[in-house]
């Protein structure tokens, strides 16, 4: 059964893998028991920043299995299972499902046209098929498919979805969201995956993160996420503007904002820090060049041991 109060920070793992493309089981444990050691709330597999599209059916079952190892029940494993078609998802969920996921997200069916009607029943095939209400994974950006509120709150009473996972970036439709949740009487879990935007989804009503920075910086954002539910937005609005500064360095580090260079150095930081083996990524993603690499290194790799450092400091008494 899937875990029914999912919130805090869900981290969205960064899959490290071997140089032909296969998943570094080892390099991954290592990465996980890092981030539970930083007090993470849950883990999120095989997304965007997992390379999904990259794994087939038993590659993202690795995955799923070795992270559910670590959690050991302590934790939801969360597993994304989008496809291109529903009873690929289906295959994918399953599958998952037997590795030891606690619940399953579903990202829309890229490249096919769809209905919203067709949408609909893709996503209540896909909850039928595992027996339980699944995740909604949003981002329209990617499969120019954009759910409305009124959409996904209807799925929930349905007893289809039992929440969302944002990573459009929209805070009115993400509002929108959640107001309109809250009014139906809904239990629909809301998260963004909008690491810019982490302080201002709580203000909101947010269940919690799913930011890509969580691989980086989990004790940071475990801490902005505390400071939030305990209505500290000084605080979190601090928070938040140290990690706006993380973001624009890993920005102007890389040469240009496509997936390769975003899933790259965030491989690329995280071997820098010990915390994965490599930074090979799945082709044809590209690894960084030279100059990327230096920048990284002077650049972000101190930014993250710092603001690390600092939430260990403070936790220990050391900051007051």
């Amino acid at each position: 059964m899937p875990f029914r109060n999912l919130h805090g920070v869900i981290a969205p793992v960064i899959l490290p893998m071997a140089p032909d493309g296969a998943v570094d089981a080892r390099s991954l444990e290592c990465h996980l028991r890092h981030l539970f050691d930083a007090g993470i709330h849950g883990l999120w597999m095989n997304g965007t920043t997992g390379e999904f599209h990259a794994l087939d059916v038993a590659e993202r079952a690795v995955a799923v299995r070795v992270a559910a190892e670590v959690a050991a029940g302590r934790a939801p494993v969360v597993a994304h299972v989008g496809d291109t078609a529903t009873r690929l998802a289906i295959r994918h969920a399953r599958a998952a499902v037997d590795a030891g996921a606690d619940q399953v997200s579903v990202i829309a069916p890229y490249f096919a046209e769809l209905g919203r009607e067709e949408l609909r029943d893709h996503y209540r095939r896909i909850a039928e098929a595992v027996g339980f209400p699944i995740l909604a994974y949003h981002m329209p950006r990617l499969t120019k498919f954009a759910l409305t509120a009124d959409c996904v709150v209807r799925l929930a009473q349905e007893g289809v979805l039992a929440g969302i996972k944002d990573s459009d970036g929209d805070m009115a439709w993400f509002r929108r969201l959640v107001r309109r949740s809250a009014a139906a009487g809904s239990e629909l879990r809301c998260f963004t995956g909008g690491s810019a935007i982490s302080d201002l989804s709580l203000f909101v009503g947010a269940s919690g993160v799913t930011s890509s920075l969580a691989n980086l910086t989990p004790r940071h954002l475990v801490a902005l996420y505390d400071a939030a539910r305990a209505g500290d937005w000084a605080r979190a609005r601090q928070m938040q503007d140290q990690l706006d500064d993380l973001l624009e360095a890993m920005r102007l580090a890389r040469r240009a904002p496509t997936l390769s260079t975003v899933v790259s150095t965030y491989k690329f930081v995280l071997a820098s820090l010990g915390h994965i083996d490599a930074d090979h990524a799945a082709e044809p993603l590209a690894l960084l060049d030279g100059d990327e690499r230096q920048r990284l290194t002077s650049t972000v790799v101190p930014m993250v041991r710092e603001l690390e450092s600092a939430v260990r400091a403070k936790e220990r008494g050391d900051d007051t």
